[in-house]
C-alpha cells in the first residue's frame, strides 16, 4: 500500500489545518463545511463529490488535531454512505447542499453495538410503513431534520428515511460525556410512505453494516490526530516544566515513556490509513472491509488510552484541570474508543471475519489471533 499523499489530497489535508487551528468555538460551522466542499467528500461526481476514505482521513485527522465538535462523521460520513450505496440521490444532494441533516437511529438498549439487534418493527399498511420502537444513542440528532431508522420487515431489517418532526416520534436529546449531541428515539406508530424506504426491502444491514465500517474508519482518524497533539503537547511540556533545575524532558526515565507514546502513535497511524486504504482500494470484499477497520479500532483503543494516561500522567495535576488540553483531549478520546464499538466488540468482530476468510494468514494479520498487539 502506497502512503503517499497527491498534491490535491495535501490540499485538502492544508485547508482543514488552517480551519482546525483557528477559533471555532460556538460558531455554526456547517454552511461552512458546505461552502468549502467538505460535505461532498465521497458524494458522486455528478452532485459536485470527490475523493473517499483517504480524504475523509485526512479531514478527521486535522479535527482530532484541532478538538473540532462536529456531526460530520454521524451526518456525512455515516449517513451520506447509506444514501449514496442506495442510490437516493435527491436526499444525497440535499445533504452536500447542506439544506438537510440526517441522523442514524439503528442502535437499540439490547444491541450493544450490533447493528442487526433489531427490534423495532415497520409493518406495511398499504402505501406505507408502520414503525414502532426505541432507538438509542443516536449520535447528533437534535440537529437532524431527516432520521435514517432500521426496523425489522418480517425477519429482514430495512431502512427508512423518518422525518425528525414526525407525529408520534419523540426525541430526547443529552449530551454525552464530552459535551456532544446524542439522542434517544422513541417510534410509537409513526407512519412513513413506502417512497421512504432507502435500499430495497431486506437490504437495510449490508447498507448499514457498510457506511458503519466507513464512520468507525473516520472515527479512528480522529482518535490519530487527538493522540498527535496530546504526544506533542506532553513532549513541548516536559521541555518548559523544570525540576532539580533542569526540564524534566532531560530525565532518561521519562523520554523512554514518550518515545512509547511515540510508538503507539505510529502503530495508530499505520492501522488507521490501512483500514482507509482497505474501505478504498477492496470496497467490494466485506471481509476484507470488516478485518480492517477492526484491526484499526482495536489499535486505536489500546494506543488511544496509552497516549492519553500517559500524557496525564506527565503533565501532572495540571493535565486534569478544565484550562489545560490535554484533559480535554484524552476524554474526546475516551469517548472515540466507545463510539461505534468498543474493543471487546471489535476483536470478536474481527475473529468472526477471520473464520469467514478462506484464505486467511494468521502471520500477516495486524490482530494475531491470540489478540497479542492490537487487543
Amino acid at each position: 500500500m502506497d502512503f503517499t499523499l497527491s498534491p490535491e489530497q495535501l490540499l485538502i489535508k492544508d485547508s482543514v489545518a488552517r480551519f482546525a487551528a483557528g477559533d471555532h468555538a460556538g460558531t455554526e460551522k456547517w454552511p461552512q463545511f458546505a461552502e468549502l466542499g467538505w460535505l461532498a467528500i465521497g458524494a458522486p461526481d455528478d452532485l459536485g463529490g470527490f475523493g473517499g476514505p483517504i480524504e475523509t482521513l485526512l479531514l478527521m485527522e486535522q479535527f482530532g488535531r484541532g478538538l473540532v465538535t462536529s456531526p460530520y462523521v454521524a451526518q456525512v460520513v455515516l449517513a451520506g454512505q447509506i444514501l449514496r450505496a442506495a442510490d437516493r440521490t435527491e436526499l444525497l444532494e440535499r445533504l452536500v447542499e447542506g439544506t438537510e441533516r440526517f441522523a442514524v437511529a439503528y442502535e437499540e438498549p439490547q444491541a450493544r453495538y450490533d447493528p442487526a439487534a433489531v427490534k423495532t418493527s415497520a409493518v406495511r399498511d398499504g402505501d406505507a410503513y408502520v414503525l414502532r420502537g426505541t432507538k438509542v444513542r443516536v449520535l447528533d440528532a437534535s440537529t437532524a431534520n431527516t432520521l435514517i431508522v432500521s426496523a425489522r420487515t418480517g425477519d429482514e431489517i430495512s431502512l427508512f428515511a423518518v422525518p425528525a418532526d414526525a407525529p408520534s416520534a419523540t426525541r430526547e436529546n443529552y449530551a454525552s460525556e464530552d459535551g456532544y449531541d446524542v439522542a434517544n428515539v422513541r417510534l410509537d406508530g409513526v407512519r412513513v410512505d413506502a417512497a421512504q424506504l432507502i435500499g430495497p426491502v431486506g437490504g437495510g444491514l449490508a447498507l448499514l453494516e457498510r457506511a458503519l465500517d466507513h464512520a468507525t474508519a473516520a472515527l479512528c482518524a480522529e482518535g490519530l490526530g487527538l493522540m498527535s497533539l496530546m504526544l506533542e503537547a506532553t513532549v513541548e511540556y516536559t521541555k518548559q516544566r523544570r525540576q532539580f533545575g533542569v526540564p524534566i524532558g532531560s530525565f532518561q526515565a521519562l523520554q523512554h515513556r514518550m518515545a512509547e507514546m511515540f510508538i503507539e502513535v505510529e502503530l495508530a497511524r499505520s492501522v488507521a490509513y490501512m483500514a482507509a486504504m482497505t474501505l478504498e482500494e477492496q470496497a467490494g470484499d466485506p471481509v476484507a472491509r470488516r478485518r480492517g477497520v477492526s484491526a484499526a479500532k482495536v489499535q486505536m483503543a489500546k494506543s488511544g488510552r496509552f497516549v492519553g494516561q500517559n500524557a496525564i500522567q506527565l503533565h501532572g495535576g495540571i493535565g486534569m484541570s478544565e484550562e489545560y488540553k490535554v484533559g480535554h483531549y484524552f476524554k474526546r478520546m475516551t469517548m472515540v474508543e466507545r463510539l461505534l464499538g468498543d474493543a471487546q466488540y471489535h476483536v470478536a468482530r474481527y475473529i468472526a471475519s477471520r473464520g469467514a476468510a478462506v484464505t486467511a494468514a494468521p502471520d500477516r494479520d495486524p490482530v494475531g489471533a491470540s489478540g497479542s498487539r492490537a487487543s
